[in-house]
Protein backbone atom coordinates (compact mmCIF):
# COMPACT_ATOMS: atom_id res chain seq x y z
CA UNK A 1 0.00 0.00 0.00
CA UNK A 2 1.31 3.17 -1.14
CA UNK A 3 1.99 5.77 1.86
CA UNK A 4 0.47 9.76 1.68
CA UNK A 5 2.68 12.37 1.17
CA UNK A 6 3.02 15.63 3.32
CA UNK A 7 2.28 17.69 0.55
CA UNK A 8 -1.34 18.48 -0.45
CA UNK A 9 -3.51 17.02 -3.32
CA UNK A 10 -5.31 18.68 -5.57
CA UNK A 11 -9.33 17.48 -4.09
CA UNK A 12 -11.92 17.13 -2.19
CA UNK A 13 -11.35 18.73 1.96
CA UNK A 14 -12.35 15.72 2.85
CA UNK A 15 -9.96 13.48 1.08
CA UNK A 16 -7.11 15.68 2.11
CA UNK A 17 -8.18 15.44 5.63
CA UNK A 18 -8.01 11.05 5.45
CA UNK A 19 -4.71 11.31 3.66
CA UNK A 20 -3.52 13.37 6.82
CA UNK A 21 -5.16 10.32 9.07
CA UNK A 22 -3.58 8.00 7.74
CA UNK A 23 -0.14 9.63 7.28
CA UNK A 24 -0.83 9.64 11.15
CA UNK A 25 -1.52 6.66 11.98
CA UNK A 26 1.02 5.00 9.68
CA UNK A 27 3.50 7.47 11.42
CA UNK A 28 2.99 5.95 15.16
CA UNK A 29 3.39 2.43 14.11
CA UNK A 30 5.96 2.31 11.78
CA UNK A 31 7.86 6.00 11.97
CA UNK A 32 8.68 8.93 9.87
CA UNK A 33 7.42 7.66 6.43
CA UNK A 34 10.69 10.01 4.58
CA UNK A 35 13.15 7.40 6.29
CA UNK A 36 11.84 4.49 5.31
CA UNK A 37 10.45 5.44 1.73
CA UNK A 38 11.85 3.94 -1.32
CA UNK A 39 13.80 5.86 -3.92
CA UNK A 40 10.71 7.12 -6.47
CA UNK A 41 9.04 8.48 -3.35
CA UNK A 42 12.63 9.89 -2.08
CA UNK A 43 12.37 12.56 -4.40
CA UNK A 44 8.86 13.91 -3.80
CA UNK A 45 9.99 14.24 0.23
CA UNK A 46 13.26 15.86 -0.73
CA UNK A 47 11.09 18.31 -3.03
CA UNK A 48 8.55 18.73 -0.34
CA UNK A 49 10.98 19.77 2.20
CA UNK A 50 13.09 22.00 0.15
CA UNK A 51 10.01 23.82 -0.51
CA UNK A 52 8.85 23.89 3.21
CA UNK A 53 10.30 27.25 5.07
CA UNK A 54 12.87 26.55 7.80
CA UNK A 55 10.43 27.23 10.56
CA UNK A 56 8.90 23.91 9.89
CA UNK A 57 11.70 21.82 10.48
CA UNK A 58 13.06 23.86 13.61
CA UNK A 59 9.72 22.98 15.32
CA UNK A 60 10.75 19.37 15.49
CA UNK A 61 13.47 20.71 17.92
CA UNK A 62 12.00 23.30 19.88
CA UNK A 63 10.39 20.56 22.48
CA UNK A 64 13.68 18.69 23.06
CA UNK A 65 15.16 21.89 23.36
CA UNK A 66 12.91 23.63 26.13
CA UNK A 67 12.87 20.74 27.57
CA UNK A 68 17.00 20.11 27.99
CA UNK A 69 17.11 23.53 29.03
CA UNK A 70 14.75 23.28 31.58
CA UNK A 71 16.45 20.44 33.17
CA UNK A 72 19.28 22.49 33.14
CA UNK A 73 18.01 25.85 34.77
CA UNK A 74 16.93 23.01 37.22
CA UNK A 75 19.83 21.36 37.87
CA UNK A 76 22.21 24.57 38.89
CA UNK A 77 19.87 26.93 40.36
CA UNK A 78 18.21 25.56 43.90
CA UNK A 79 14.50 24.61 43.92
CA UNK A 80 11.80 27.59 44.83
CA UNK A 81 11.34 25.14 48.25
CA UNK A 82 14.97 25.27 49.61
CA UNK A 83 15.30 28.80 48.61
CA UNK A 84 12.18 29.59 50.62
CA UNK A 85 13.31 27.66 53.38
CA UNK A 86 16.71 29.67 53.54
CA UNK A 87 14.82 32.98 53.12
CA UNK A 88 12.68 31.92 55.98
CA UNK A 89 15.47 30.75 58.48
CA UNK A 90 16.53 34.84 58.07
CA UNK A 91 13.31 36.20 58.18
CA UNK A 92 12.84 34.60 61.94
CA UNK A 93 16.51 35.61 62.85
CA UNK A 94 15.85 39.35 61.73
CA UNK A 95 12.34 38.62 63.89
CA UNK A 96 14.03 37.61 67.06
CA UNK A 97 16.51 40.07 66.93
CA UNK A 98 16.64 42.77 69.38
CA UNK A 99 18.29 45.26 67.29
CA UNK A 100 17.77 47.26 64.46
CA UNK A 101 18.19 45.29 61.40
CA UNK A 102 20.56 46.57 58.77
CA UNK A 103 19.10 47.63 54.89
CA UNK A 104 21.53 45.59 53.38
CA UNK A 105 20.05 42.59 55.54
CA UNK A 106 16.57 43.62 54.84
CA UNK A 107 17.39 44.17 50.93
CA UNK A 108 19.26 41.39 50.69
CA UNK A 109 16.02 39.13 52.05
CA UNK A 110 13.92 40.74 49.75
CA UNK A 111 15.98 40.73 47.09
CA UNK A 112 15.87 36.72 47.52
CA UNK A 113 12.31 37.07 47.46
CA UNK A 114 12.01 38.53 44.19
CA UNK A 115 14.11 35.96 43.04
CA UNK A 116 12.09 33.05 43.50
CA UNK A 117 9.13 35.17 42.26
CA UNK A 118 10.82 35.41 38.87
CA UNK A 119 11.61 31.48 38.73
CA UNK A 120 8.01 30.59 39.43
CA UNK A 121 6.94 33.43 36.64
CA UNK A 122 9.62 32.16 34.21
CA UNK A 123 8.20 27.99 34.76
CA UNK A 124 4.82 29.57 34.16
CA UNK A 125 6.03 31.08 30.71
CA UNK A 126 7.86 28.43 29.96
CA UNK A 127 4.67 25.99 30.34
CA UNK A 128 2.22 28.43 28.64
CA UNK A 129 4.39 28.44 26.11
CA UNK A 130 4.94 24.68 25.45
CA UNK A 131 1.40 23.99 25.72
CA UNK A 132 0.43 26.62 23.48
CA UNK A 133 3.55 26.47 21.10
CA UNK A 134 3.23 25.23 17.78
CA UNK A 135 -0.72 25.37 17.53
CA UNK A 136 -1.92 25.71 14.21
CA UNK A 137 1.10 23.49 12.75
CA UNK A 138 0.05 20.64 10.48
CA UNK A 139 3.08 18.85 11.38
CA UNK A 140 3.48 19.81 14.86
CA UNK A 141 -0.75 18.50 15.19
CA UNK A 142 0.48 15.10 13.65
CA UNK A 143 3.26 14.79 16.00
CA UNK A 144 1.38 14.91 19.11
CA UNK A 145 -1.95 13.73 17.94
CA UNK A 146 -1.00 10.56 19.78
CA UNK A 147 -0.02 12.04 22.74
CA UNK A 148 -2.98 14.15 22.92
CA UNK A 149 -5.20 11.35 22.34
CA UNK A 150 -3.60 9.56 25.30
CA UNK A 151 -4.10 12.20 27.45
CA UNK A 152 -7.72 13.31 26.52
CA UNK A 153 -8.60 9.24 27.60
CA UNK A 154 -6.65 9.43 30.75
CA UNK A 155 -7.74 12.79 32.27
CA UNK A 156 -10.96 13.31 29.94
CA UNK A 157 -10.24 16.79 29.44
CA UNK A 158 -7.64 18.27 27.29
CA UNK A 159 -4.23 19.20 28.17
CA UNK A 160 -4.23 22.57 29.43
CA UNK A 161 -1.01 24.46 30.99
CA UNK A 162 -0.43 24.83 34.82
CA UNK A 163 -0.43 27.79 36.45
CA UNK A 164 3.01 28.19 39.13
CA UNK A 165 1.90 26.48 42.61
CA UNK A 166 -0.36 28.99 44.62
CA UNK A 167 1.27 27.64 48.19
CA UNK A 168 4.59 28.65 47.11
CA UNK A 169 3.22 32.02 45.30
CA UNK A 170 1.65 32.59 48.81
CA UNK A 171 4.65 31.90 50.90
CA UNK A 172 6.71 33.69 49.20
CA UNK A 173 4.35 36.76 49.38
CA UNK A 174 4.16 36.43 52.94
CA UNK A 175 7.34 36.25 53.92
CA UNK A 176 8.06 39.51 51.87
CA UNK A 177 5.32 41.51 54.06
CA UNK A 178 5.88 39.63 57.04
CA UNK A 179 9.60 41.17 56.86
CA UNK A 180 8.15 44.74 55.89
CA UNK A 181 6.03 44.84 59.17
CA UNK A 182 8.83 44.39 61.47
CA UNK A 183 8.82 47.24 63.61
CA UNK A 184 12.63 46.60 63.65
CA UNK A 185 12.78 46.93 59.43
CA UNK A 186 13.08 50.56 57.92
CA UNK A 187 11.34 50.39 54.86
CA UNK A 188 14.37 51.93 52.49
CA UNK A 189 13.73 52.93 48.25
CA UNK A 190 15.42 49.66 47.45
CA UNK A 191 13.40 47.34 49.99
CA UNK A 192 10.25 48.71 48.51
CA UNK A 193 11.51 48.41 45.03
CA UNK A 194 12.21 44.75 45.34
CA UNK A 195 8.84 44.20 47.30
CA UNK A 196 6.66 45.86 44.89
CA UNK A 197 8.48 43.45 42.08
CA UNK A 198 7.78 40.69 44.22
CA UNK A 199 4.37 41.37 44.23
CA UNK A 200 3.91 42.05 40.78
CA UNK A 201 5.45 39.21 39.73
CA UNK A 202 3.49 36.50 41.83
CA UNK A 203 0.22 39.06 40.58
CA UNK A 204 -0.75 39.90 44.60
CA UNK A 205 -2.30 43.18 43.69
CA UNK A 206 -3.99 42.82 47.32
CA UNK A 207 -0.92 44.08 49.36
CA UNK A 208 -0.01 47.01 47.36
CA UNK A 209 -2.28 49.01 49.58
CA UNK A 210 -1.04 48.00 52.29
CA UNK A 211 2.85 48.31 51.61
CA UNK A 212 2.29 51.80 50.09
CA UNK A 213 0.52 53.01 53.20
CA UNK A 214 3.31 51.00 55.49
CA UNK A 215 5.93 53.04 53.15
CA UNK A 216 4.58 56.27 54.49
CA UNK A 217 2.88 55.56 57.55
CA UNK A 218 5.17 53.36 59.66
CA UNK A 219 7.58 54.21 62.47
CA UNK A 220 11.06 55.00 62.12
CA UNK A 221 13.32 52.53 63.62
CA UNK A 222 16.27 55.07 65.69
CA UNK A 223 19.75 53.53 64.22
CA UNK A 224 22.36 51.47 66.43
CA UNK A 225 19.31 51.25 69.86
CA UNK A 226 18.64 48.38 71.94
CA UNK A 227 15.88 48.16 72.47
CA UNK A 228 14.54 49.95 69.59
CA UNK A 229 13.33 53.20 69.67
CA UNK A 230 10.45 54.36 67.32
CA UNK A 231 10.42 57.56 65.93
CA UNK A 232 7.45 59.52 64.74
CA UNK A 233 7.20 59.47 60.34
CA UNK A 234 5.72 62.11 58.32
CA UNK A 235 3.75 61.09 55.75
CA UNK A 236 3.81 64.04 53.81
CA UNK A 237 7.81 64.07 53.48
CA UNK A 238 9.06 64.07 50.26
CA UNK A 239 10.95 60.87 51.02
CA UNK A 240 7.34 59.27 51.89
CA UNK A 241 6.49 59.30 48.74
CA UNK A 242 6.10 55.92 46.27
CA UNK A 243 7.67 56.54 43.07
CA UNK A 244 5.47 56.68 39.87
CA UNK A 245 6.77 53.70 38.44
CA UNK A 246 6.51 51.30 41.18
CA UNK A 247 2.74 53.09 41.33
CA UNK A 248 1.94 52.11 37.75
CA UNK A 249 3.29 48.73 37.80
CA UNK A 250 1.22 47.69 41.06
CA UNK A 251 -1.80 49.53 38.87
CA UNK A 252 -1.20 47.31 36.18
CA UNK A 253 -1.58 44.15 37.78
CA UNK A 254 -4.72 45.53 39.80
CA UNK A 255 -6.45 46.42 36.30
CA UNK A 256 -5.95 42.82 34.64
CA UNK A 257 -7.71 41.89 37.96
CA UNK A 258 -10.30 43.73 37.77
CA UNK A 259 -10.65 44.56 41.28
CA UNK A 260 -12.40 48.22 41.22
CA UNK A 261 -11.77 49.03 44.85
CA UNK A 262 -8.22 47.57 44.96
CA UNK A 263 -7.51 49.51 41.99
CA UNK A 264 -8.55 52.93 43.58
CA UNK A 265 -7.19 52.10 47.06
CA UNK A 266 -3.67 52.01 45.20
CA UNK A 267 -4.35 55.42 43.52
CA UNK A 268 -5.15 57.07 47.18
CA UNK A 269 -2.06 55.64 48.27
CA UNK A 270 0.51 56.88 45.80
CA UNK A 271 -0.58 59.38 43.33
CA UNK A 272 -3.11 61.29 45.77
CA UNK A 273 -1.03 61.16 48.48
CA UNK A 274 0.89 65.11 49.42
CA UNK A 275 3.85 63.53 49.18
CA UNK A 276 3.73 62.58 45.78
CA UNK A 277 2.97 66.22 45.44
CA UNK A 278 5.93 67.71 47.03
CA UNK A 279 8.19 65.18 45.17
CA UNK A 280 6.98 66.00 42.06
CA UNK A 281 7.40 69.93 42.61
CA UNK A 282 10.86 69.37 44.39
CA UNK A 283 12.42 67.14 41.16
CA UNK A 284 10.36 68.68 38.61
CA UNK A 285 9.78 72.31 39.38
CA UNK A 286 12.95 72.82 41.74
CA UNK A 287 15.68 73.66 39.05
CA UNK A 288 13.36 75.71 36.89
CA UNK A 289 11.74 77.69 39.64
CA UNK A 290 15.69 78.42 41.03
CA UNK A 291 16.40 79.76 37.10
CA UNK A 292 13.16 82.11 37.86
CA UNK A 293 14.44 83.23 40.92
CA UNK A 294 17.92 83.97 39.81
CA UNK A 295 16.55 85.63 36.58
CA UNK A 296 16.47 88.78 37.90
CA UNK A 297 20.10 89.27 39.34
CA UNK A 298 21.16 87.42 35.69
CA UNK A 299 18.81 90.15 33.70
CA UNK A 300 21.20 92.53 35.35
CA UNK A 301 24.56 91.02 34.77
CA UNK A 302 23.81 90.66 31.11
CA UNK A 303 22.28 94.59 31.08
CA UNK A 304 25.06 95.61 32.94
CA UNK A 305 27.85 94.29 30.19
CA UNK A 306 25.44 95.06 26.98
CA UNK A 307 25.76 98.99 28.53
CA UNK A 308 29.42 98.92 27.89
CA UNK A 309 29.10 98.38 24.26
CA UNK A 310 27.58 101.97 23.22
CA UNK A 311 28.47 105.46 24.03
CA UNK A 312 25.66 107.10 22.87
CA UNK A 313 24.06 107.64 26.39
CA UNK A 314 24.27 107.67 30.22
CA UNK A 315 25.33 103.81 31.10
CA UNK A 316 23.16 103.71 33.93
CA UNK A 317 20.25 104.61 31.72
CA UNK A 318 21.53 102.04 28.92
CA UNK A 319 21.59 99.30 31.90
CA UNK A 320 17.77 100.48 32.78
CA UNK A 321 16.90 99.61 30.04
CA UNK A 322 18.36 96.63 28.79
CA UNK A 323 17.53 95.01 31.65
CA UNK A 324 13.76 96.21 31.21
CA UNK A 325 14.56 94.18 27.81
CA UNK A 326 15.44 91.03 29.02
CA UNK A 327 13.74 90.52 31.76
CA UNK A 328 10.63 91.19 29.42
CA UNK A 329 11.74 88.42 27.44
CA UNK A 330 12.51 85.79 30.07
CA UNK A 331 9.25 86.41 31.75
CA UNK A 332 7.07 86.34 28.78
CA UNK A 333 8.85 82.96 26.98
CA UNK A 334 8.57 81.47 30.81
CA UNK A 335 5.20 82.57 30.90
CA UNK A 336 4.53 81.01 27.53
CA UNK A 337 6.04 77.79 28.43
CA UNK A 338 4.25 77.27 31.71
CA UNK A 339 0.98 78.36 30.04
CA UNK A 340 1.98 74.97 27.40
CA UNK A 341 2.95 72.51 30.02
CA UNK A 342 -0.27 72.96 32.31
CA UNK A 343 -2.91 73.33 29.71
CA UNK A 344 -1.39 70.04 27.59
CA UNK A 345 -4.53 67.88 26.69
CA UNK A 346 -3.24 65.88 24.42
CA UNK A 347 -2.86 62.57 26.55
CA UNK A 348 -6.36 63.14 27.62
CA UNK A 349 -9.00 60.12 26.32
CA UNK A 350 -11.97 60.17 28.36
CA UNK A 351 -10.95 61.81 31.63
CA UNK A 352 -10.39 66.12 31.38
CA UNK A 353 -10.90 68.21 33.90
CA UNK A 354 -13.45 70.28 35.10
CA UNK A 355 -13.20 73.80 34.10
CA UNK A 356 -11.97 76.66 36.83
CA UNK A 357 -9.08 73.68 38.48
CA UNK A 358 -6.52 75.97 38.66
CA UNK A 359 -3.52 75.37 36.48
CA UNK A 360 -0.97 74.34 39.76
CA UNK A 361 -3.10 71.35 40.75
CA UNK A 362 -3.79 70.23 37.23
CA UNK A 363 0.26 69.92 37.19
CA UNK A 364 0.48 68.73 40.12
CA UNK A 365 -2.24 66.17 39.62
CA UNK A 366 -1.71 64.87 36.22
CA UNK A 367 -0.70 61.35 37.43
CA UNK A 368 -3.89 60.69 39.19
CA UNK A 369 -5.86 62.27 36.21
CA UNK A 370 -3.94 59.94 34.18
CA UNK A 371 -4.26 56.80 36.46
CA UNK A 372 -8.22 57.74 36.42
CA UNK A 373 -8.14 57.73 32.37
CA UNK A 374 -6.34 54.37 32.13
CA UNK A 375 -8.95 52.86 34.82
CA UNK A 376 -12.10 54.17 32.16
CA UNK A 377 -10.40 52.90 29.50
CA UNK A 378 -9.91 49.56 30.94
CA UNK A 379 -13.75 49.29 32.27
CA UNK A 380 -15.10 50.81 29.58
CA UNK A 381 -15.58 50.14 25.94
CA UNK A 382 -12.66 49.38 23.52
CA UNK A 383 -15.02 51.45 20.31
CA UNK A 384 -14.83 55.14 20.74
CA UNK A 385 -17.81 55.14 19.19
CA UNK A 386 -19.66 52.70 21.55
CA UNK A 387 -18.15 55.19 25.18
CA UNK A 388 -20.68 57.11 27.13
CA UNK A 389 -23.01 53.59 27.08
CA UNK A 390 -21.61 52.00 30.05
CA UNK A 391 -23.66 50.53 32.51
CA UNK A 392 -23.58 48.93 35.97
CA UNK A 393 -22.72 49.34 39.64
CA UNK A 394 -18.78 49.85 39.44
CA UNK A 395 -19.13 51.90 36.54
CA UNK A 396 -21.38 54.36 38.30
CA UNK A 397 -19.35 54.61 41.59
CA UNK A 398 -16.34 55.10 39.36
CA UNK A 399 -18.13 58.00 37.42
CA UNK A 400 -18.87 59.71 40.46
CA UNK A 401 -15.71 58.74 42.27
CA UNK A 402 -14.30 60.66 39.03
CA UNK A 403 -16.56 64.05 39.72
CA UNK A 404 -15.44 64.17 43.51
CA UNK A 405 -12.18 64.55 42.34
CA UNK A 406 -12.30 67.62 39.94
CA UNK A 407 -12.63 65.64 36.75
CA UNK A 408 -15.04 64.72 34.20
CA UNK A 409 -15.77 61.37 32.74
CA UNK A 410 -16.51 61.73 29.16
CA UNK A 411 -17.15 65.00 28.18
CA UNK A 412 -20.17 65.33 25.40
CA UNK A 413 -18.22 67.67 23.43
CA UNK A 414 -14.82 65.67 23.13
CA UNK A 415 -16.51 62.23 22.66
CA UNK A 416 -16.50 60.94 19.30
CA UNK A 417 -18.88 61.60 16.47
CA UNK A 418 -20.04 64.90 19.06
CA UNK A 419 -17.64 67.73 17.55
Amino acid sequence: MKRAALTAQRGSRQGQVCQLCQFSTSASKRGLPIARSPLVQSRTSISTLRTQPSKRIDILTSRPALAARQFASSASAPGPDAALKDIARGASALHESNTVASNEVVVDLLQRCQRVAELLASRERDQTEESSGDEGNAISSLLDLEEKQNTTKSTGQPQSSQNPDPRLAEEVSQLAIAILKDEKVFISPEALAACTETLTLLRRAEHFPEVFHLYANKPVPEENSSPVKLLKPNPKSVNSAVPAELANKALGIAIEQKNLPLVLAIIDNTFCAPAFHRAKIFKKAGVPLVGLAAAPAACYAVASWAATFQNTMDPNVATGIAFAATLAYVGGTSSMGILAITTANDQMERVVWIPGIPLRQRWLREEERAAMDRVACAWGFKDPYMRGEEVGEEWASLREFIGMRGMILDKTELMAGME
